[in-house]
């Protein structure tokens, strides 16, 4: 059943948002008229393309695998049926208290189906982010605190922002150095923290930013191209989906080349 909400003025011009392609950040709009008051719904993507694009020639598996991959939204399974879960839904939805509360289970574990199609398959821990998150603070690096706020699942501990940056000073001092850690990072930095329970420790962190450090092109050791300087790694820059990804499978390293 569909249901009105509504849409802020800075959904366009947030980070993840933009980053998604348009027919993506449509579908992702579509999601939320579909979810009850809690920001869960049934997993039907054929039937989201039947209900939300009848007309258009778009793949529905890879606008799917888009909102997946950008930690908007969280797919997982309970007793063989399929739901999904907008992480930060109830902080940018006002919602009518008339509306049927959720029937849909809540995640207990929080596990992600990477792929929107399979009825199984691998699977990750994840947790996601929408638009913009109330928790970010312009102009700061935060606290290990400053997360708490953003997850309403106490099975996913708050993302120490503070802390992950001094690791990553302290093992990568030749990256670009984080003066501003303004609410759009800190996003990035959350939603690479509840992706996995495994990344949910700093030890985690501290192995990562140690290998980062062994990469000459990250690092700027590298020979640039002529006119060029040699690229340098910035934290931002390495927990953004594409090359966070890209930097857990070696691609950066000489001896992936």
């Amino acid at each position: 059943m569909a249901r009105i909400r509504t849409i802020k003025p800075e959904f366009f011009t947030s980070e993840d948002i933009v980053s998604l392609p348009p027919l993506s950040r449509l579908f992702y709009v579509s999601l939320w008229c579909e979810a009850d008051r809690a920001g869960r719904l049934e997993w039907k993507p054929r039937t989201f393309k039947l209900r939300y694009f009848p007309g258009d020639d778009c793949n529905i598996e890879q606008m799917c695998n888009d909102l997946i991959d950008a930690g908007l939204v969280v797919v997982y399974e309970i007793d063989g049926k399929r739901y999904a879960e907008i992480p930060t839904f109830t902080e940018h939805q006002i919602i009518n208290n008339r509306e049927s509360e959720s029937k849909i289970p809540s995640r207990v574990t929080g596990q992600v189906d990477a792929s929107p199609t399979r009825e199984s398959g691998d699977k990750a821990e994840g947790k996601g982010k929408e638009g913009k998150g109330k928790e970010g603070r312009e102009g700061g690096a935060g606290s290990p605190d400053d997360d708490l706020a953003g997850s309403d699942d106490p099975a996913v501990p708050a993302c120490p922002h503070q802390s992950i940056i001094d690791l990553y000073h302290r093992l990568v001092p030749t990256g670009v150095q984080v003066r501003v850690w303004g609410e759009d990072r800190q996003k990035l930095l959350r939603s690479r923290w509840r992706e996995d329970a495994a990344r949910q420790s700093l030890d985690w962190w501290e192995r990562f930013f140690a290998y980062i450090a062994q990469s000459e092109f990250l690092t700027g050791q590298s020979q640039a191209a002529a006119g060029r300087d040699p690229f340098v790694v910035s934290l931002d820059w390495l927990v953004s989906p594409k090359n966070f990804a890209k930097a857990i499978e070696g691609r950066y390293h000489r001896e992936a080349a």
